[in-house]
């Protein structure tokens, strides 16, 4: 007899050899199934799902308290170590505020707010830069993440 093999005698005398597999399945096929039997998962798949659940909820709730800085982008004029900025409605920046002046190539230097009017935004630049047209890049406030991430449900 092979190994794996076992002998079954039938109720006629007949000797056959089946292997043990084949009379396993058998075994499970004629065995009438228990109910969700047929649709049993493994038991890890419950677990990730309840710790993607726990995961959505604690994003949820980090999206809506963690809050980012808004920036606001005047167009401003750059003349020596000044820069003056057109001011645009809302909340103007309060003077000692920290801005950046950002010229038409791209590149940036950092200024300070000293003065604010009814119309324009005046800042000190850490170094004087060429006459140039640009924006001022001001604070605006404070957003909740979860407004940046979904704007049209928020």
């Amino acid at each position: 007899m092979a190994d794996g093999e076992v002998v079954v005698t039938e109720d006629d005398g007949e000797i056959r050899r089946e292997t043990v597999f084949r009379k396993r399945w058998r075994d499970h096929q004629s065995a009438g199934a228990r109910p969700g039997e047929l649709i049993k998962q493994p038991g890890w798949i419950d677990a990730g799902l309840v710790v993607l659940g726990v995961l959505l909820a604690g994003g949820a709730v980090a999206a809506a308290t963690v809050t980012v800085e808004r920036t606001a982008a005047l167009p401003a004029v750059v003349q020596g170590a000044s820069v003056t900025a057109i001011r645009a409605a809302g909340e103007p920046p309060a003077p000692g505020t920290v801005a950046q002046y950002r010229d038409a190539s791209g590149s940036t230097l950092g200024a300070v707010v000293v003065d604010v009017t009814a119309t324009e935004v005046i800042a000190q630049l850490d170094e004087p830069g060429p006459v140039s047209a640009g924006e001022l890049v001001v604070p605006a406030g404070r957003q909740p993440l979860i407004g940046v991430l979904l704007p049209r449900l928020w």
